[in-house]
């Protein structure tokens, strides 16, 4: 069996707000296999934020461990973290007034500046932004040129999970099918593992192997991405579809 690399033992994390304790987390388990994706599905305040935070490091669980590569996933100091995220708002993850080569560069401080400078020109020239265009700052680029600018960063480092925090919700349709397909290229070149929050079933469709739906800190289905569009089992899970004016497979099957 090939080995995951995102698993999710048992994870519960509770904050605290004011005299009370919020769950945000209870007792979530999941595994990602090496060069998979798993669309993490839910409304607001379902979990998903605080997911990204764990895996990524950001945070540690009050309880059960993430694990990156069999390891426990944390972050070390001037080494770049194993899982990279990508933001919703790639403008506002990148400084305005930094050269966008140098924003790629900054997970490579552990490299002298000739090397960093050579990898993030190639990694910005792999996602599709011209040599000419490098010394540019952000200001000067589409939604679209500054979330592919946004990847070259996450993937200069070599990550091995890439966290994607809902990051075509703020694109045009045709641009949003143009980064989920640069970013299924890089998968398919690269082997990276994905775990792409989204609430858009269209796009959890064409981007994942398996489905995960979170309500209130708790999954409520974790299957297959084909299992789960021909019929979920959850009642939820069929609320979210209904909800998009879709139809299952099942339900279409007269």
């Amino acid at each position: 069996m090939t080995e995951a690399t995102v698993a999710a033992e048992n994870l519960t994390k509770v904050y605290r707000s004011g005299r009370r304790l919020v769950r945000a987390l209870d007792g979530v388990s999941f595994a990602v296999l090496a060069g998979q994706t798993l669309a993490v599905i839910g409304e607001s305040g379902s979990g998903k934020s605080t997911l990204t935070r764990l895996i990524t490091g950001l945070e540690r669980p009050t309880a059960g461990r993430i694990l990156i590569g069999g390891q426990p996933a944390r972050l070390r100091s001037g080494r770049p973290a194993r899982a990279q995220l990508i933001f919703q708002d790639p403008a506002g993850s990148l400084n305005p007034h930094r050269k966008v080569w140098k924003s790629v560069a900054e997970p490579l401080r552990h490299l002298d500046r000739k090397a960093r400078r050579a990898a993030a020109a190639a990694m910005l020239t792999r996602v599709g932004i011209d040599s000419d265009r490098h010394g540019d700052r952000p200001g000067r680029f589409s939604g679209g040129q500054l979330q592919r600018v946004a990847i070259a960063r996450t993937l200069v480092a070599r990550a091995d999970v890439l966290l994607c925090d809902e990051p075509t919700s703020a694109l045009d349709v045709s641009v949003q099918a143009q980064i989920l397909n640069l970013l299924r290229e890089l998968q398919q070149d690269i082997g990276f593992t994905c775990v792409f929050v989204t609430h858009d079933l269209a796009v959890a469709q064409v981007v994942a192997d398996h489905i995960l739906v979170l309500r209130d800190g708790q999954v409520r289905e974790h299957a297959t991405a084909a299992e789960f569009f021909a019929g979920p089992r959850d009642p939820y899970s069929r609320a979210l579809i209904a909800a998009t004016g879709r139809r299952t497979q099942s339900e279409r099957t007269p």
